[in-house]
């Protein structure tokens, strides 16, 4: 038994060969009519694209003719002649019967028409055929010159309604326009021979065509190029394609009444050409859209392309398979007598590698890491347990899927450059936000190498994970609450102020109730309120600007860095502490001419002047004292006020370019050593209990640091303090910004009619008589509702709508959505005296015409309205 053994065994090795050799046999019959097929249909593509490069050519040609007809004033027959006989006599007019000039005529000058084509060189010229038509376009110029071409003279084209609709159509789209199958006029006999017109309408020279009705105003005739069907396709195949029948259909049906062209009529097979077609392997079916008209091109295969193109490599395989088996049974034969030793080296060998493997095994199984191995395409071989417990998935789940899966885009994208860097180092670390299957997020640490090939190419990476899941929570809740303790202080900050802006506030009503009265007492005795007026006006700016400035710093938004200037920030909040502060204190200002700019959000820097300059305020005795900032820049090399020590702790990019430099000092208690080395700390307030929360200079540490930036502190006892801070110093902007203040002399109106609407008596007699004077007339409500109902009675009534925001029954935007649905092109404004990013989303939705600072109607409502109605005439 033993020894028969081996002959078995090489006899089952040349069956399975044997096997394998037929199978890849059939395998490359069948991937050699797949080669055929691609062969085929390539030729079916070519066979449609050059039909529609020669019809693209045909109307290029005819492009050329419509740019000579157009240029002259009148119709220059030898110029026309003599242009149609150069380009007819290039390659890429092959197949083109004749090109034209149909000249457009109508009924009452169908007389003078006739009679100068007579004067002009065809004594017997005559439009036919005969009868009464609303338009007539007859043929008047025929090239090349011919005795066959010479009948048409005089056709009236537009007498066929095939040929009629072609030259309607492109006379109202300004496109050539391919006509169905027609008669030639030149072609005669009981027998149809396929012809097509290709046309291209011919305007008024200098005419603007920028419509249909004024297309069909200005058009003066058409060009037409006629051809044969068997003639085009006998250019571009000659009698018969090598090995293919081909069939050309007008239209997408592909019946017999629609037949133009077949090549297998050309044949000289006899009458077994039509059943090879029939009977054809390959068939293919492509639509032409030529010129707004649909070709149908129907091609077969012949026995003889199969003998072109079909090789034989199956058999080679079969023959070469066979020897090839015999070869390998002998080759079995003489090894398998050495298999018993064979056997033991191979046991003993994966008995080791199955030890080894179970090794490894636990180690990744037990390992506290996550380990992943992506293959080429960056999908996941191999996970071990702990990182499917993390992303709550199955080990089997994960494997063979992209990496990708388990994050989400932006992740994944970082992903794939850590990966693609991979391939010119060693390798490196990530932090990377995994999604686990519950869609919360993993953090984990990412520690990837690459896996090289035979030919030392990146095959893949090993990646070690870590979990740092609970750090990165803990950061962003630290991240968080740091934005809690800004808001809070800059609260703190506004409550500070409050008493002094209140007490400014009282002033400026004083100003204004005391005017009042002042221009009532001067108007009864007959004397002019202009400089009572004048006063009144000065403290109601005085008033909305410090409002401007309470909002913009009350705001509560994302940070925003953009490059601005310092200066008008400083100034803007010390007009804000110049209000709060009592008269005791001496506020210096040193703010340099020239421009400094930094990359800043403009809240925070609001916040860091006031809380520094608040801490300056109560930290001078009995509220008297000096305040200074100040402002200037530095050069990289510039000695810093700060020590070497905390200098060495700066960013790099403080250290070593150029810096604004700012510093707010005073001569008030000053602080000792203890004292000024815990002022950052949060919490820590040298304030009876009450009158602070310790917050604000830890804030300000944090806005400097996001910013880039340094900051500084030197204080002694009964000396004062200085704080010294420093920024990244920026380049200037290159967009100017554009101012936001409207222009009191708007042009002035026209009549529109604009309704007015808010619940405010005073503003709608303000607003009614503003745009009054501006020219408008106004129709004025102060309930949404009766407004909304009028406006839909008659949608047309009013060209702009002017509304409050805040109104008890609907608020602006409402009111807005309400109008866009019963009249949809009617512009709206919406006025309010605070403006939100929230209010500025809601308008950009519904398509509002502007938003406006109720403060700032006086200057820029006219302004405004003109501009939106400018647009809607746009």
């Amino acid at each position: 038994m033993k020894r028969a053994l081996p002959p078995l065994i090489a006899w089952f090795v040349a069956a399975i060969t044997l096997a394998f050799t037929i199978g890849l046999c059939l395998h490359e019959r069948d991937n050699e009519q797949a080669r055929l097929r691609a062969v085929f249909d390539a030729n079916a593509r070519q066979a449609a694209g050059r039909i529609e490069q020669r019809i693209a050519n045909y109307e290029q040609m005819l492009r050329g003719v419509q740019g000579l007809l157009s240029a002259d004033a009148g119709i220059d027959r030898l110029a026309f002649d003599a242009y149609v006989d150069a380009v007819m006599s290039g390659p890429d007019a092959a197949g083109l019967q004749s090109v034209a000039f149909a000249q457009l005529v109508t009924p009452a000058g169908l007389l003078d028409h006739v009679g100068h084509e007579r004067m002009t060189g065809h004594s017997d010229y005559q439009v036919h055929p005969e009868g009464v038509r609303d338009l007539y376009a007859p043929l008047v110029l025929v090239a090349p010159d011919s005795v066959a071409n010479r009948l048409v003279i005089g056709f009236d084209a537009l007498s066929d309604p095939r040929r009629r609709a072609a030259m309607e159509q492109a006379r109202d789209s300004g496109n050539a326009t391919l006509s169905p199958l027609v008669q030639l006029r030149v072609d005669g006999g009981p027998e149809l021979k396929p012809g097509c017109l290709l046309y291209l309408p011919v305007y008024e020279r200098g005419a603007d065509v920028g419509s249909v009705a004024a297309r069909r105003a200005h058009a003066i005739g058409w060009v037409r190029a006629a051809f044969r069907v068997s003639d085009l396709m006998s250019t571009l195949y000659g009698e018969q394609s090598p090995g293919l029948a081909v069939r050309l259909h007008d239209g997408a049906d592909a019946g017999d009444a629609t037949l133009m062209y077949r090549s297998d009529s050309l044949s000289d097979q006899g009458g077994d050409v039509p059943e090879q077609v029939r009977t054809a392997r390959f068939q293919a079916q492509e639509y032409v859209t030529l010129a707004g008209h649909t070709w149908t091109v129907q091609l077969s295969s012949l026995p003889e392309f199969e003998r072109v193109h079909e090789r034989s490599a199956s058999s080679l395989i079969l023959v070469a398979g066979a020897v090839l088996s015999l070869l390998l049974a002998v080759i079995t034969h003489q090894l398998v007598t050495g298999r018993a030793r064979a056997y033991a080296a191979a046991q003993a060998m994966t008995h080791e590698l199955r030890a080894s493997e179970e090794r490894y095994r636990r180690i990744v199984d037990t390992a506290s890491e996550g380990i992943w191995l992506l293959d080429a395409s960056r999908r996941l071989a191999f996970v071990n347990p702990r990182i499917a417990q993390w992303l709550g998935v199955g080990e089997e789940a994960m494997r063979g899927r992209p990496v990708d899966d388990f994050m989400d885009a932006e992740e994944a994208g970082r992903c794939r450059a850590a990966l693609a860097a991979l391939s010119t180092g060693d390798g490196g670390t990530l932090e990377l936000r995994l999604r686990r299957a519950d869609g919360s997020p993993m953090w984990v640490l990412l520690s990837m190498r690459p896996i090289l090939d035979d030919a030392g190419q990146p095959s893949g990476a090993l990646g070690m994970l870590t979990d740092i899941n609970e750090r990165r929570l803990a950061e962003e809740r630290r991240a968080a609450l740091e934005t809690q303790l800004r808001d809070a202080q800059k609260m703190e900050a506004i409550g500070t102020l409050a008493g002094g802006i209140a007490h400014d506030f009282n002033n400026i009503l004083a100003a204004i109730i005391g005017n009042v009265a002042a221009a009532r007492q001067d108007a009864a005795i007959g004397l002019s309120g202009d400089t009572s007026l004048a006063q009144i006006e000065r403290a109601a700016v005085r008033a909305r600007s410090l409002v401007q400035q309470i909002l913009t710093f009350s705001r509560m938004q994302a940070q925003e860095l953009h490059t601005q200037a310092l200066q008008p920030v400083i100034e803007e909040t010390l007009d804000m502490l110049r209000a709060a502060m009592p008269a005791q204190v001496e506020l210096r200002v040193n703010l340099p001419r020239e421009t400094i700019h930094v990359r800043a959000d403009t809240t925070q820097i609001q916040q860091i002047v006031m809380n520094l300059c608040t801490n300056a305020w109560h930290a001078l005795p009995a509220g008297r004292g000096r305040i200074e900032v100040g402002l200037c820049a530095e050069d990289a090399g510039a000695t810093a006020s700060a020590s070497v020590d905390e200098t060495s702790a700066w960013p790099p990019g403080l250290l070593a370019g150029a810096r604004a430099h700012l510093w707010i000092a005073d001569n008030g208690s000053g602080m000792d050593e203890a004292t000024r080395t815990r002022v950052f700390e949060p919490f820590f307030t040298t304030k009876q209990v009450g009158q602070g929360t310790g917050l604000g200079l830890a804030v300000v540490h944090g806005i400097v640091s996001v910013h880039g930036g340094a900051i500084h502190v030197s204080s002694a006892r009964d000396v004062g303090s200085r704080f010294d801070l420093w920024f990244p110093l920026q380049d200037a902007p290159q967009e100017a910004v554009e101012s936001q203040h409207g222009l009191l002399d708007a042009p002035a109106g026209q009549g529109e009619h604009v309704l007015c609407v808010d619940d405010d008596p005073a503003m709608v007699l303000m607003v009614d008589g503003l745009l009054r004077r501006a020219g408008y007339r106004v129709t004025a409500f102060e309930q949404p509702a009766a407004a909304l109902a009028r406006v839909a009675a008659d949608p047309g009534a009013f060209d702009l709508v002017v509304s409050d925001y805040n109104m008890p029954e609907m608020n602006g935007m409402e009111l807005a959505a309400a109008l866009a649905r019963v009249a949809p092109q009617l512009p709206v404004i919406i006025t309010s005296g605070f403006i939100s990013d929230e209010m500025r989303q809601q308008a950009g939705d519904l398509h509002v015409g502007a938003l406006l600072q109720k403060e700032y109607t006086l200057e820029r409502l006219a302004g405004l309205v003109h501009g939106v109605l400018e647009q809607r005439r746009e």
